[in-house]
Parts: structure tokens; sequence; C-alpha cells
């Protein structure tokens, strides 16, 4: 579970660095920021009109709707209702989606963002991801199977074991040329 400071400090810095269309995004973050009892139940997420109740505030930069509220699949926009459904159910999770350049890049973004309950964050990664993820992982393996046997090598080197020291290189020679093909 996120800190609610550490939450309150990101909204801040997304309030003084983040240009939005519509001057409601900033007094709703303003609003979640001096409530503590609704900023505990705020979740930072990704895909939150996914969620049972999620919020999306979008920055100048994005075409779609700059703010858009979702309560089990039905959107509304208007900040009125917005901000009085937040005050009326300040009790249930609520689940923000901030949207803004190389959020990606920015740590105090990553560091309140959370699992979305409604998907599973593997869900949304391609099989090319996946099989860089396995060639990497393999290629990762290998590598610490030749240093392994580079260090048994040397062992049997300082021990003047020459059986050990033949069949070892023989292991990493054969390593090494299926690592080639």
């Amino acid at each position: 579970m996120i800190d609610v400071g550490e939450k309150r400090e990101f909204l801040v810095w997304l309030i003084n660095n983040v240009s939005f269309q519509r001057r409601e995004v900033i007094w709703i973050l303003n609003y979640l920021i001096n409530h503590e009892a609704i900023l505990r139940n705020v979740h930072i997420v990704e895909q939150a009109l996914e969620t049972k109740r999620g919020l999306v505030f979008r920055d100048i930069t994005q075409r779609e709707e700059p703010m858009v509220f979702s309560i089990e699949g039905n959107q509304f926009s208007n900040s009125d209702q917005i901000f009085h459904e937040i005050r009326l159910h300040w009790q249930q999770p609520l689940y923000l989606e901030c949207v803004f350049p190389n959020s990606w890049q920015n740590a105090q973004y990553l560091s309140v963002l959370e699992d979305n309950p409604a998907l599973s964050w593997n869900d949304n990664v391609s099989e090319e991801i996946v099989m860089e993820v396995e060639n990497y992982m393999k290629f990762q393996e290998q590598e610490a199977q030749v240093d392994l046997l580079r260090k048994q090598i040397d062992m049997a080197l300082e021990d003047g074991d020459k059986e050990a020291f033949l069949i070892l290189s023989d292991e990493l020679n054969r390593l090494k040329l299926s690592l080639h093909e």
C-alpha cells in the first residue's frame, strides 16, 4: 500500500508541473490533496476506466476528454458530477489515472503507481516483449554457465587436476559453440 504522504506529494507535483485543459482538474486534485480520508482510498493506476470506480485526468497534449469518471462502465465528464461522486462516496476505492508525457520516466509517478485490480499487468504485454524477456533470461543463464565453467577451470588449474581441466574445457567449448548457432 502506498503512503498517503507519497500520494499527496505526487499530486502536488502533478499540479505544479502538468498543464490541464480544464481548471476543474486542479480543483479536484486539490480536494483530494486536502482530504486525507479520501486520499487513503485513492489508488493511482493505469487503465482506471476499467475499474469499478475510475477517474482519468489527461494533460493538454492529449486529444481525448481531459477528465472522465467511470462507475461500473458508465462514463461522464461533468466536473460537478465527478466532484459529488468523490465527496459522497469517499469511503470507496477510487482508481486515478494521470496521463501525461513521459510518465514512465517520472520517478514520483512510478513510486505511487499501483497494480490495477481490474487488469492483470501481464495481459497488456505483447508476445514480442515476452519473447525478448525470455531470450534475455536465456542469454543471462548461458552467461552464468560460462562464468561458472571458467571458475571451475581456474580451480582445476590451481589444483593441478588435468582431467577436470580437459573435461571442463571441452564443456565450455561446446557451450560457446551452441551460443553462436
